[in-house]
């Protein structure tokens, strides 16, 4: 029990009582989400490891987009050679990885199951 103060209205003062305290209907802890299960995708296999599909398409739609890869390495050539430090290559690189996300668009669904 714990003591408060509470204004009586018949009284008109304040009157000295004792109450408990009521429980919080959730525990505060800062121990919330300390352990996530392992994820095991219902298509695969005990002991199968899952093949994220990105680690294949990148390398093949890099080869797709190899004039802005070209672009984008004839500008660091370019950058690196300067004494100055001025300069960046982040629209040549921006056009490189717009153009692999394009290619990577088209052909991630179809490793969907």
């Amino acid at each position: 029990l714990k003591p408060c103060w509470l204004k009586s209205h018949s009284r008109g003062g304040w009157q000295r009582i004792q109450h408990e305290a009521a429980a919080m209907s959730f525990s505060y802890s800062p121990s919330f989400f300390q352990h996530f299960p392992k994820y095991h995708a219902p298509h695969l296999k005990p002991g199968q490891e899952h093949v994220d599909p990105l680690d294949t398409l990148k390398p093949q739609c890099l080869v797709h987009c190899s004039s802005w890869l070209s672009e984008y390495n004839q500008c660091v050539t370019r950058i690196s050679m300067r004494t100055d430090g001025k300069g960046d290559c982040k629209g040549q690189f921006e056009e490189l990885t717009m153009c692999q996300d394009h290619c990577i668009a088209h052909e991630i669904f179809g490793h969907m199951k």
